[in-house]
C-alpha cells in the first residue's frame, strides 16, 4: 500500500496465473453451473412483480382471428390480456400502460414489428419490457439482433407460446440484457449459447470493445473473465458512463 495525506491510497497485490504459454493448447473452463446460479440470484433479487399479481400481456397484431384467439387463451389463463392492432398503437399503449410482456407480429401495416422492437428496445422507459415475437417471417436472427427475448413462427404452438411466456415473465423484467466478456472467442461463444437458451439477451466482447460495447448496449449485467476485471481502470470507467452507474459484473476464472 502507498499513501499521502490529501492525495489517497493505491493498494497492489499478486496472485499466481499461468503464463500464455502455459495456457495455448488448453480448452477454456468456465464453471457455468455457478455462473448461472449467480446470474439467477441478481435477476430474482431485482425481479418486478406485477402489483396486481396478475401479470399484464399486450398482443399486438392485425389479424382480427390471432387477437380473438390470443385474447381468450391467455385470459382464460389467468393473465390481464390487453391488444393493439398495429405498431404505432402498440407503442402508445406500451407507454402510457407499460405491460409485463409484449407479443408482436412482424408483418404490419405502417410500422412493422422489427422497427416497434428496435424502438422499445432503445428507448430506457421500455427497453425492460419482455418481447416475444409471434410470426410468420422466419427471421430470428434479426430478431434477436435487435434485442427480443423470444422469437415463435406461425401456426400457432399454443403450449411453446405458454412455454416461453411463463419463463420470460418468471424470470423478471429486471438485468436480463447480459454482456459476455472474454479474450477466448469460444468461451464467449459457449457461454453466449448457454445463455441465450436460458432466455437473455446477450451481447458479446472481447477486453478491446468492452467500453464501446458496454456505452452503446448498456447491458445490465457484465460477465468478465478474471484476467481482464483486473484492469480495474476499465471498470472504474465503465461506472461514470451515463446509464451504467448501476451495472452489476459477475467476474469467473
Amino acid at each position: 500500500m502507498e499513501s499521502e495525506i490529501g492525495k489517497g491510497s493505491t493498494f497492489s497485490f499478486t496472485l499466481p496465473i499461468k503464463t500464455k504459454a502455459e495456457r495455448d493448447g488448453e480448452l477454456p473452463h468456465v464453471d457455468f453451473a455457478a455462473l448461472l446460479s449467480q446470474l439467477k440470484q441478481r435477476v430474482e433479487s431485482t425481479a418486478m412483480k406485477p402489483k396486481n399479481g396478475k401479470p399484464a400481456i399486450l398482443v399486438v397484431d392485425d389479424e382480427a382471428s390471432i387477437r380473438e384467439l390470443l385474447n381468450q387463451e391467455f385470459h382464460d389463463a389467468g393473465y390481464e390480456v390487453r391488444v393493439a392492432t398495429n405498431g404505432r398503437e402498440a407503442l402508445e399503449q406500451i407507454r402510457r400502460e407499460h405491460p409485463d410482456l409484449v407479443i408482436l407480429d412482424v408483418m404490419m401495416p405502417e410500422m412493422n414489428g422489427f422497427d416497434v422492437a428496435a424502438v422499445l428496445k432503445n428507448d430506457p422507459q421500455t427497453m425492460d419490457i419482455p418481447i416475444l415475437i409471434l410470426s410468420i417471417v422466419q427471421d430470428r436472427e434479426r430478431g434477436f439482433r435487435l434485442g427480443v427475448d423470444r422469437y415463435l413462427t406461425k401456426p400457432i404452438d399454443t403450449e411453446a407460446l405458454f412455454r416461453e411466456v411463463g419463463a420470460l415473465l418468471e424470470q423478471g423484467k429486471s438485468h436480463r440484457k447480459v454482456m459476455v466478456v472474454d479474450e477466448d472467442a469460444s468461451t464467449v461463444k459457449t457461454l453466449a449459447e448457454v445463455l441465450r437458451a436460458r432466455g437473455y439477451s446477450v451481447v458479446e466482447a472481447n477486453g478491446t470493445e468492452l467500453i464501446k460495447k458496454a456505452v452503446s448496449e448498456k447491458p445490465d449485467i457484465i460477465i468478465l473473465n478474471s484476467l481482464l476485471s483486473a484492469k480495474q481502470e476499465v471498470v472504474k470507467s465503465l461506472r461514470f458512463e451515463k446509464g451504467l452507474e448501476n451495472v452489476l459484473f459477475l467476474v469467473y476464472q
